[in-house]
């Protein structure tokens, strides 16, 4: 049986499973050919990297919370370190908020200024960075200074974000609500109705679209549930009666998504 981590959760699964039995996604092993590969070997290298720089210490942590960085000349963002935590002998750790996305340059300029700008001195520096507003809950990117400079984007880039910001929706007359997945892969999720189906479009930036068929049932409270006959582990979604789209696993809700409108 061969074994690979899930697309979504990263728990290691049957690659011919239908679903993960940790958090409930569909075909987990199945990836979207090497670009996907590619991204899924970046993340166990980001998700050893990361080990690597919690290790334990008999030193206690210092920690500052939430603090505004001085400004930089050259890049007119601002930018907030939510957590910044340095172990006599180990990596020295930053957790940093954006306002929006940053070109490469940009992330560069500003990935600098955050080693430069401490009282600490650490060989080795781990950032990882977050967009306000974003969805998914891990790094949008990260960088690391060991002792030269290196980044990696998991989130969706500059580019990406602008391009779905900007789909035109309205080929999709019948549609019920749309959202903004914004980690690895991004894609817009667009759920519409047709001769008595539910149909739910995955849109990613670079043009490729991927259909899913469901079957509705009106809830209680307003909201409406989609299942996949072929699904297992009572994996569904359900949009609520706020609009929010919400993946359910039998662990529960593993996703929530906020309505998302783009610009037209």
């Amino acid at each position: 049986m061969a074994l690979k981590p899930c697309k979504s959760c990263r728990h290691t699964v049957d690659a011919t499973a239908k679903v993960c039995p940790s958090c409930g996604v569909k075909k987990p092993g199945v990836t979207l050919g090497r670009e996907v590969f590619g991204v899924v070997i970046m993340l166990a290298v980001i998700a050893g990297a990361f080990s690597l720089f919690s290790g334990g210490s008999d030193t206690k942590p210092v920690e500052k919370a939430t603090q505004q960085a001085a400004p930089i000349a050259a890049v007119p963002q601002s930018y907030s370190i939510t957590q910044d935590d340095f172990r006599e002998g180990r990596p020295r750790k930053v957790e940093v908020m954006l306002p929006k996305r940053l070109n490469d340059a940009d992330l560069a300029e500003v990935a600098k200024a955050i080693r430069a700008d401490s009282e600490f001195k650490a060989d080795k520096t781990f950032i990882g960075f977050r967009v306000e507003g974003q969805t998914d809950s891990a790094f949008w990117a990260i960088a690391n200074f060991d002792p030269d400079y290196r980044t990696s984007l998991i989130g969706l880039s500059v580019k990406d974000y602008q391009a779905l910001k900007a789909l035109d929706l309205k080929a999709y007359p019948n549609r019920i609500g749309s959202w903004l997945q914004d980690g690895v892969l991004g894609h817009v999720m667009v759920l519409y109705k047709q001769n008595d189906k539910y149909l739910l479009d995955s849109v990613f930036a670079s043009g490729g679209k991927n259909t899913e068929h469901y079957e509705g049932k009106k809830l209680p409270d307003g909201g409406l549930r989609l299942d996949d006959p072929e699904a297992g582990f009572n994996e569904h979604y359900v949009v609520d009666a706020k609009g929010n789209l919400q993946g359910w696993g039998e662990n529960g809700v593993y996703m929530t998504l906020p309505p998302f409108e783009p610009a037209q």
